[in-house]
């Protein structure tokens, strides 16, 4: 995004070096300002739900402009949370918090863009909530998993959310509640948007996911930003692992999870000594890098300039590098280089010209 507030697409076939003025080289999007919040990227294709007009949209780069190639129009989900790939052809999302209203489900056809739209079997809130949020969608063995929460979003109480975390396991494709599980150690699973990743499934296929009680998305800061787990055999939470983020050498919450390999993981965290207030958490520079190992529990802080920027998909693993996108807010927009195994960092791609945020880093062609 430029300073300005508009938004592009620059595509490269390297990330390692060079130096590219996105906004002169890049392709403009000439739509809502939250496509970079939810956009989905696979096979050369760009996918999103226009936040006005609620209409689903299938693009592509040509010549250096991005075309609208076929839109479907989805009532009701004009803010799309949690899109995801079923497999190559599908994509499943749902719709963003509509008060007491069920929340609702859509699976749409990459080719042919039909489509189905349903509600979804979880509890509505209850007093004093008034909305709810699904943080992740996790599909194994017929099984569909839903991380959830409630919140309180009003004039009396402004926004928090409830003291628990709630996993709901439904049978698939019927889309029955089987079971659920409530966790009050945490809050607020997964996220409720595509903006930055926060769950994974290992090389054991054991599936983790991160809680995100602070300022940014939980608004429940006294409680702990969490790893969770669930083990490949089971079919329920975990409830012996809980590996307590805020408790650990890193002190604060953290809103971004990547898996490296080899149980490592990247963690996304903010300074609070460094912003005061929600407004300054997007503004100020003040988020740090930690590497993380799973099972012992060791923290390593990467050497990396301080990052802005609250909600950013930020970082691609590739083997064994990551690519680190940071904006210091000091006209610095670079790609680091982070080779995990050995824990260097170089620093790659530089994004030259009047340029804001690195919003998204993805890539295209799988």
């Amino acid at each position: 995004m430029s300073k300005d507030q508009k938004q592009y697409i620059y595509q490269t076939d390297s990330l390692h070096s060079g130096i590219v003025n996105p906004i002169e080289q890049g392709a403009l999007l000439d739509h809502p300002a939250r496509i970079w919040y939810y956009m989905l990227v696979r096979d050369g294709y760009y996918y999103y739900v226009d936040q006005k007009s609620e209409y689903f949209v299938k693009g592509q780069l040509r010549n250096h402009e991005f075309v609208r190639l076929d839109s479907v129009r989805l009532p009701g989900f004009g803010y799309a949370d949690n899109a995801a790939f079923l497999d190559r052809d599908t994509i499943f999302f749902i719709n963003h918090s509509v008060g007491l209203k069920p929340k609702r489900y859509a699976k749409v056809d990459v080719h042919t863009l039909g489509f189905i739209a349903d509600d979804l079997p979880l509890p509505t809130p209850k007093p004093p909530f008034d909305n709810m949020s699904v943080g992740f969608a996790f599909w194994k063995a017929s099984k569909l998993y839903l991380g959830y929460t409630y919140h309180f979003h009003n004039a009396d109480l402004g926004y928090g959310s409830s003291d628990t975390v709630y996993l709901a396991r439904l049978s698939y494709p019927e889309m029955k509640l089987e079971h659920l599980d409530k966790d009050s150690r945490s809050t607020y699973p997964g996220n409720v948007n595509t903006a930055q990743s926060n769950t994974f499934q290992d090389e054991k296929a054991d599936f983790y996911f991160l809680s995100c009680p602070g300022i940014v998305r939980g608004a429940n800061p006294d409680q702990p930003t969490a790893i969770y787990r669930i083990k490949a055999s089971e079919s329920q939470l975990d409830t012996s692992y809980f590996f307590n983020i805020s408790a650990s050498t890193i002190q604060n919450h953290a809103y971004g999870l990547w898996y490296l390999g080899g149980s490592k993981a990247l963690i996304r965290s903010e300074r609070k000594d460094l912003f005061k207030n929600y407004k300054e958490h997007y503004l100020v520079p003040h988020i740090e890098y930690y590497q993380i190992d799973l099972q012992t529990r060791q923290v390593h802080r990467l050497d990396l300039p301080l990052d802005r920027g609250s909600s950013r998909t930020c970082v691609l693993v590739e083997g064994d590098q990551a690519f680190i996108t940071i904006n210091d807010g000091k006209g610095n927009n670079d790609v680091w280089v982070y080779s995990w195994k050995n824990q260097s960092l170089k620093k790659g791609l530089h994004l030259t010209g009047e340029v804001d945020y690195i919003f998204r880093l993805d890539r295209v062609n799988e």
